[in-house]
């Protein structure tokens, strides 16, 4: 059964046909997004207002352009949700936040599902997302009254269209991420990529990034995972591997000790790893941190970090 989409995307909608014909000719027109004007009215904001978010009891949901000193609390605070609810729709916890990038926001609390295939069923989201101390028909009938389905839902089969959105409520998705692997934050004293070395005196590729800490600092798995390696290892000194379940892996280098043995399984920012150090080849103590693809390749760690 096809159906018509009920998730609202707050946008301005704009004819710019016959404006951007009548105004192309005009030298002084030159920069205007012709797609953002009508003939009917003039041009609406960039982006809607917060307090939209707030005031609508239905369903909407649009991109929001992160603003210097805004951070994912302020941002829930200033829609109407919960840190949560941005975190699973982004499916990224945002620990860093960048300043121009942009996340997708939504008012009301839970999780919003983007339907990846046309004739995907409300039934099948249901019974895959149904929170356990819930009813299934329970949580239907919430998830039909939350998105302004129609009553006939709840008894026929009901196919939404790929792209559309529906808000779960009371689901939130637990998110296998990338965590910082110590207790806090400090600096990177050497960043991925191509770098001068200060020991070997020459340029070579650095395949993590180096965080300064005091020794005896705690080191925790960025992520739950499996040790394949505990010991020593050339350059890197005292290091730690682990394999996590979806074939990537991390490594933890310059230890002053190792704390684990080889097939122990170990859980993220609980099962401390060792402690920092300046083992093998370092000018001072602190952690080389690597996140490692399933291909093998290696990858900048800052711009995993809070993401899967």
């Amino acid at each position: 059964m096809r159906t018509f989409r009920k998730s609202y995307f707050v946008g301005f909608a704009c004819m710019a046909g016959l404006v951007a014909i009548a105004f192309a000719s005009n030298p002084s027109s030159r920069g205007v997004d012709y797609n953002r004007l009508s003939v009917l009215t003039p041009a609406g904001p960039l982006e809607p207002p917060s307090e939209a978010f707030r005031r609508i009891p239905r369903l909407i949901h649009a991109r929001h352009k992160v603003l210097k000193g805004e951070n994912i609390r302020t941002i829930a605070a200033e829609y109407g949700t919960d840190v949560r609810s941005l975190q699973s729709t982004n499916n990224n916890e945002f620990i860093f936040l960048s300043k121009g990038g942009y996340i997708r926001v939504h008012n009301g609390r839970g999780y919003l599902y983007e339907v990846s295939v046309d004739g995907e069923t409300l039934d099948g989201i249901i019974r895959h997302f149904k929170p356990k101390e819930m009813e299934l028909k329970d949580f239907k009938t919430a998830v039909i009254t939350d998105n302004d389905l129609p009553a006939v839902a709840m008894l026929a089969p009901y196919k939404f269209m790929k792209g559309d959105r529906l808000r779960l409520p009371a689901v939130y998705l637990n998110l296998d991420t990338y965590r910082l692997p110590l207790p806090y934050y400090s600096r990177i004293s050497s960043s991925f990529g191509m770098r001068y070395h200060p020991v070997l005196k020459r340029r070579i590729f650095h395949s993590g990034c180096d965080i300064p800490m005091p020794i005896g600092t705690p080191v925790y798995p960025s992520r739950s995972g499996d040790v394949t390696f505990a010991g020593w290892k050339e350059g890197y000194g005292n290091t730690v591997e682990l394999r996590h379940k979806d074939g990537s892996a991390t490594r933890y280098g310059h230890l002053s000790k190792v704390l684990v043995a080889v097939g122990e399984t170990v859980q993220k920012s609980k099962s401390m790893l060792g402690r920092v150090g300046s083992t093998g080849v370092s000018t001072g103590p602190h952690l080389h941190f690597e996140i490692i693809t399933p291909g093998g390749k290696s990858i900048n760690p800052l711009n995993k970090i809070g993401k899967r």
